[in-house]
Order: C-alpha cells, then structure tokens, then sequence
C-alpha cells in the first residue's frame, strides 16, 4: 500500500522533461526552496521593518512586526508564483527543440542562471538558463538565446523563528541579508 502511495505522489511531481500538457496551474507554489545564491536557512538579520504572519496563505493574521536590525532563524522558504516570466527565443535552443520566436514559461529563478521552466508541453527542474537575458538587459554574458520578453510576478515567503520562539511567514526578501 506505501508503495503505491508513493509512486502516486511521485506520479505528481514534474520530473526534468517530462511532458506536461499545459502549464503549472497558478499560483504555482514550490515549498522547501530559497531564492538565488547565499541563502541558507539559519541566523540572518533584517534590514528593515518586516511583518510576520501565522502563514503565507492568502487568510493569514499577523503575528508580529519587527525592527530593522532584528535576528530572524530561517527555517525554509516558498516560492508563489501568480505569473511567470515570458521568455522569447531569439536563437535556435536545439537542446530543448526550440526555434526563434518560441516561448518558455520560468517559474522560478534558482540563481546562477538555473530555473524552473516550462516550454512545448515538457517541464524542466532546475534547467540551466544561463542563456536568458532579463529584461533589463542582465544575465546572461555569452551564447545569448532567449530574452525575458515580460516579467513575471513572484513572492517569496520565508518561515522564520523568532527570538521569542513563535514561528511564522515573512515575505520580507529584501530586507533578509544572509550571513
């Protein structure tokens, strides 16, 4: 019975290529994930003011305002996406069957270049875009073959534990400085 419980679950997940008919549904939420490079659950402080809620859900109740300068635990993070960035190919991509003029849908951006996409009925976890451009013109360096045509709108909720103990959700990102 665990077995069939888990290849279910299993079933559910998108796998690297893996055909997908239509995109994530939205909001698209990825649990258990961090934004970029340098974040790490522990010890961080905040930059600035930050609210803190009982969840991260849409009927959440807050719990908490904190100072700028304030020590914050970071337990885990989550990633909420309402709408994904557009990217336009502008070169062939072969590796992922695309031609210009072709569009992915990125979900998340991982940090040095790696996303999640979706593009042509297939998911990719964690595929290298280090061949996108974001639309102000950053990223990638060399080999440019795809451009963020329009940006997309995420929020990231980080769990974090207070000094008192209680936890709860900030989406407080740019105020969180990673140690």
């Amino acid at each position: 019975m665990l077995l069939l419980v888990a290849l279910a679950m299993a079933a559910q997940t998108p796998k690297p290529g893996m055909a997908m008919a239509i995109p994530p549904s939205l909001p698209a939420i990825t649990p258990d994930v961090l934004p970029g490079e340098g974040w790490l659950p522990g010890m961080h402080k905040l930059r600035g003011a930050a609210m803190v809620f009982d969840t991260w859900k849409p009927l959440r109740r807050r719990i908490a305002v904190l100072e700028d300068g304030t020590p914050v635990i970071v337990l885990s993070g989550l990633s909420e996406v309402s709408k994904p960035d557009l990217i336009t190919v502008t070169s062939p991509l072969p590796e992922l069957q695309l031609k210009p003029g072709d569009s992915l849908l990125r979900y998340i951006f991982r940090g040095e270049g790696y996303g999640d996409f979706w593009a042509k009925k297939r998911w990719y976890n964690a595929l290298d875009g280090s061949f996108v451009t974001e639309a102000d013109g950053t990223g990638c360096q060399s080999h440019c073959k795809a451009r963020v045509t329009e940006p997309g709108r995420q929020t990231w909720w980080f769990r974090v534990r207070l000094t008192d103990q209680r936890t709860g959700w900030t989406e407080a990102l740019n105020m969180l400085n990673p140690n």
